[in-house]
Order: C-alpha cells, then sequence, then structure tokens
C-alpha cells in the first residue's frame, strides 16, 4: 500500500463580499488563455520530451519512460542535443529538428532555458506545453521574473501552459494512455479526475490511490499556474465522459469570481470536492515554498468553496471516504 497522505484541518467561515474580489495572482497572468482547448494537453496524438535523458534517476528519464512504456497510442520524441538515443528511441536535437509539429511538449531543462525552448517550439507550432522545470516564482523575485517572461512567450504563440514546477498530466483512457508526468506509476482507469497544485502531493496520492485500488481518469500537477488554472482545468473536465468526480487540493485560487462561476456551472453536473492547503501559517508558508502561491484568507477560501457548493474535506484521505 502506498504513504498515507497527512491530513488537513479546516474550518467553515462565510464572508461573500470578501471572495467575489479575492485574487492571489499578480495582474500579469490573470488574462492570458482566459479560455481555450486543452485537448492537446490531455489527448495529444504527439509528444515531445524536451530534455530526456539516459541517465538513471534524472527527471527528464522518468518523464520520457512513463510516456514510452505505458502503452502511449500517439508519437513520442526524445529531444537531447547530446544523446543520439533515448531508451533506444532515435533523439532530436532540438524540437526544430523534429519531423513534424508535435501537439505537445514536455520541457525538463534548466530554468534558464526554457523561455529559448518555449520561443523555439512556438516557432515550430507546437500547440500546449507541460513545463515540469522548477526554479521559477517559487523561488523568489528573478524566478518570477522568468515565469512572466516564459508566460508571454507561450502567450505570443497561442500555446496553452501547464507549470512550470509541475508533475505532469496522465489520461488513462485506453485511447490515449498518457503519463506525461515523473510519478512513480501509471494510475488505473476509474472515473475520478484529480487536479494538484503540488506535485509532491499529488504522487503521494496516486500511490495511495494504487494500494487502495483506486482509479483515476485524469490527474493533473499545476503548479505555479502562470497560464492553465483550476478554472481552465474544471471547465475542461465538466465536459469530460471519462470523469464523474472531481478531486481538488489547492493552495490558491487565482480569481475568487470566476471560481464561484465555474464552480457553480460544474456541480451542477459533477460533484467536486476540494482540500486547501495553507490554513495554518506554517501551512501557509509551506504552500508558498512548494509553487509560489500567495495564501488568502482561509475565511475566504471558505465561503468561496461553501457558495460554489464544494465539499471541502479536511483531510486528503478524507477525499477518497
Amino acid at each position: 500500500m502506498g504513504s498515507t497522505p497527512k491530513g488537513i484541518v479546516v474550518s467553515i467561515a462565510s464572508y461573500p463580499n470578501e471572495i467575489l474580489a479575492f485574487s492571489t495572482k499578480p495582474f500579469w497572468s490573470l488574462g492570458m488563455h482566459q479560455s481555450g482547448n486543452l485537448g492537446a494537453l490531455f489527448a495529444p496524438k504527439s509528444v515531445a520530451v524536451i530534455g530526456a535523458s539516459n541517465r538513471k534517476g534524472s527527471v527528464g528519464r522518468a518523464v520520457f519512460t512513463n510516456i514510452l512504456l505505458n502503452e502511449y497510442t500517439g508519437t513520442v520524441y526524445p529531444v537531447n542535443p547530446k544523446d543520439r538515443s533515448i531508451s533506444g528511441v532515435r533523439s532530436y536535437p532540438s524540437v526544430q529538428d523534429l519531423p513534424e509539429s508535435v501537439d505537445m511538449a514536455v520541457v525538463v531543462v534548466p530554468a534558464a532555458v526554457v523561455p529559448s525552448v518555449t520561443e523555439a517550439c512556438g516557432k515550430k507550432g507546437v500547440k500546449s506545453l507541460i513545463i515540469i522545470s522548477a526554479g521559477f516564482k517559487e523561488v523568489g523575485q528573478d524566478g518570477a521574473a522568468l515565469e512572466r517572461q516564459v508566460s508571454s512567450l507561450a502567450q505570443k504563440y497561442s500555446m496553452r501552459m501547464v507549470g512550470p514546477n509541475c508533475l505532469g498530466t496522465i489520461n488513462t483512457d485506453p485511447e490515449v494512455r498518457l503519463n506525461a508526468s515523473f510519478a512513480s506509476q501509471m494510475p488505473v482507469e476509474g472515473s475520478i479526475a484529480f487536479a494538484s497544485q503540488s506535485g509532491a502531493l499529488g504522487e503521494a496520492v496516486i500511490d495511495y490511490a494504487a494500494g487502495e485500488g483506486i482509479g483515476f481518469s485524469k490527474f493533473i500537477s499545476v503548479g505555479n499556474k502562470a497560464d492553465v488554472n483550476e478554472n481552465d482545468i474544471l471547465e475542461y473536465l465538466r465536459a469530460d465522459p471519462k470523469t464523474k468526480v472531481i478531486l481538488l487540493y489547492i493552495e490558491d485560487i487565482v480569481d475568487g469570481r470566476k471560481f464561484v462561476d465555474t464552480v457553480t456551472r460544474v456541480t451542477e453536473e459533477k460533484p467536486i470536492i476540494a482540500v486547501k492547503a495553507g490554513v495554518s501559517p506554517e501551512g501557509a508558508k509551506a504552500a508558498s515554498s512548494h509553487t509560489g502561491a500567495l495564501a488568502g484568507s482561509d475565511e475566504a477560501y471558505n465561503a468561496i468553496l461553501k457558495q460554489s457548493g464544494v465539499l471541502r474535506v479536511e483531510s486528503i484521505i478524507d477525499l477518497f471516504d
């Protein structure tokens, strides 16, 4: 059985006026890609892993082998300027050298290189990005400036982007079978979608669910939410026929008003169960160190969730009870 994630105690309150103006994201990210199809992120027909590696224990190796060995139904290309092949598959020096324009690129390179990789992807016609690389706003002002640069480039080329600083995404649909993450295992197919802002906690939940025989339809680690955020994910999952229940682990909320509107629509069709982190000062500090989240009033979060029809639970384990 997988390890059991620690519980988080919460309380219930209601301050509706506070939540409608509530926003914890800087102004530069609120206007980016307010709508857009996320299909290329969850069901791409082709994927490039930029930073794929043969080095044991590396994230680049884990991501590429997760895609390759879990019977992904599309085409996967490793991109590495040094190695001729990755896990026996021909490698390409850069995204420009690929024989086609891929639907999605998974980026696993040092943070300083991510802007140039993002621009190269845009010029190649890549439709979406998962930026697993860390070293952005979660590390301070310089990282935040780098994140703004990457976001601007993704917007310039109309690429939807998950991350940075994330675990990745998983789709268990037999027609896709995509594990574009560095999680230690592929979940079994199920009807539960799980979105987590914390990659480490997301992997712990995947391990726990595997031990309990619980399956997932989709998994997404949103990381710093420079583009794709909880509102985008909820809208996508609302229309996803494979998803019957939605689980959320959030450390901050991008736009309180939009979140209320989105969740109200979603809960008319599918239940949403949420755990909100950062309740105590220590928890808020921990959440900030994970993804650069700016923790807001817990009473405001409670009001958002209560008003929207979301069931808030006290611990990760309660999500599965």
